[in-house]
C-alpha cells in the first residue's frame, strides 16, 4: 500500500485533464458569445429590412394587398394586421433565415414586428420605428450558460422616414 501512495506516474495526465477543462470551456463560452453578438447584428438587419419594407408598403396601394389598408390593430400596441403586415414580417423573416443554415439548427423563432409609433394618417417625413422582437435558440449545451439559459429574447430597432404618399389611390 505504500508504494501506491507514493507512486507519481499518471501524475502528469491528471495535470492536462485539470488544465484542459478551463481553457476547452473558455473556447465553447467564447463560440457562444461570438454566436450572441453574431445573432445581435443580423437581428438589427432585420429590423432595418422591417422598417424599410414599412416605409414603401404602408402607403402603398391597396388594391395590391387585397384591398387591405394595413390599418394598427387594436390593442396590439403598434401591432399591424393584414396582408401588408405578413410582408413586412416576411422582410424580418427572410434576413433571419440566413443564420439558419445546415448542418446548424434552426437558430431563429420567427419573428415579430411591432411599430410603436405608426399612426393611420401619419405625415410623410414622419419617424417611423420598427421593433423587431424573436427568439434565438442556444444550442451549445452546457455553454449556453453564456446565453442565459436555452433561448434568449433579442429585441432590435429601426427607425425610417414615413414615405406616406401624398396624393390618394382611387
Amino acid at each position: 500500500m505504500t508504494s501506491l501512495a507514493r507512486d507519481t506516474r499518471g501524475a502528469v495526465y491528471v495535470e492536462y485533464l485539470i488544465a484542459c477543462v478551463p481553457v476547452v470551456a473558455f473556447f465553447v463560452a467564447t463560440w457562444q458569445f461570438i454566436e450572441l453578438a453574431t445573432a445581435d447584428l443580423v437581428l438589427k438587419r432585420a429590423a432595418s429590412a422591417a422598417a424599410r419594407a414599412a416605409i414603401v408598403i404602408l402607403p402603398d396601394d391597396p388594391s395590391f394587398y387585397g384591398g387591405d389598408e394595413g390599418k394598427a390593430a387594436k390593442g396590439k400596441g403598434g401591432a399591424l394586421s393584414g396582408k401588408k403586415a405578413e410582408d413586412i414580417t416576411l422582410a424580418a423573416n427572410l434576413i433571419l433565415g440566413t443564420m439558419n443554415v445546415p448542418p446548424f439548427p434552426s437558430q431563429f423563432s420567427p419573428a415579430t414586428v411591432t411599430f410603436p409609433d405608426f399612426k393611420e394618417g401619419m405625415e410623410r417625413g414622419a419617424p417611423l420605428t420598427a421593433v423587431v422582437t424573436t427568439s434565438f435558440n442556444c444550442g451549445m449545451g452546457w455553454a449556453s450558460i453564456v446565453c442565459g439559459g436555452s433561448s434568449r429574447t433579442l429585441t432590435a430597432r429601426a427607425t425610417y422616414a414615413y414615405q406616406g404618399a401624398e396624393y390618394g389611390y382611387e
